[in-house]
């Protein structure tokens, strides 16, 4: 049977946890998140032209994978070991990294295969409109939040009664945090990539995790707690 290893928790919500697991995620996504982003755009908008869409993408997920991955599963681990202390880095970091891996890979699969379509055409992918694309923002992250969360939830399992629900937790959080980052992006100047774009989109970024990491970090404390109760 499995042994919950948590703390027996006070009568109040843990605000002190629940903030810094906020303020890690907030961060993580800002730095994770980012250079990832930033890759994809040196990469697909910069060398496709070079080197084809589908190796331009090969580079942007394997480079994502390890930015992101590495960047999401130590800030998050190093809040979560102080209530599982059991949980090893390297158990967190491979799940993360595992389903960034994973939605990575299908998160680039649209946008390659509107490069390709482009370039055998001659002509632009058609325009979408706002509500089309928040809309689709919006379903992406509920995918992806599910394709993230199985891999932790995966280890999760093993020292938290309950750890089912983290991946609906995820799923909910991405299908609040998605939009926000195609906000993010959507800001980018027609002239150019500028500083204060991209101090912008960081900025974004940060709300975009802080988002995520309030939905599913209110889950982890109510799983934390109700283990103990």
């Amino acid at each position: 049977m499995l042994q919950p290893e948590v703390e027996r928790p006070s009568g109040t919500w843990p605000w002190n946890f629940w903030g810094r697991w906020v303020a890690a995620n907030a961060l993580a996504e800002m730095i994770g998140l980012g250079a990832s982003l930033l890759l994809w755009g040196i990469f697909v908008f910069g060398l496709e032209g070079r080197i084809g869409p589908l190796f331009a993408a090969l580079i942007v997920v394997v480079g994502s994978t390890a930015i992101e991955g590495s960047a999401v599963g130590l800030a998050q681990w190093s809040v979560l070991r102080q209530r599982l202390p059991t949980l090893t880095w390297q158990s967190w970091l491979v799940a993360t990294a595992t389903g960034a891996l994973i939605a990575w890979t299908l998160g680039m699969v649209p946008s390659t295969v509107f490069s390709m379509s482009a370039a055998a055409t001659a002509e632009p992918p058609p325009e979408m409109s706002d509500l089309l694309i928040y809309s689709l923002a919006t379903g992406m992250g509920f995918v992806l939040g599910a394709i993230l969360g199985a891999p932790q939830w995966w280890v999760l399992r093993r020292h938290l009664p309950g750890a089912g629900w983290w991946i609906p937790a995820n799923m909910l959080a991405w299908a609040v945090g998605m939009p926000a980052v195609f906000l993010g992006m959507s800001l980018a100047p027609a002239a150019g990539v500028t500083v204060a774009f991209v101090l912008t989109l960081l900025g974004v970024l940060a709300v975009a995790g802080a988002f995520v990491g309030a939905i599913h970090g209110a889950v982890l404390v109510w799983l934390l707690r109700a283990s103990t109760a």
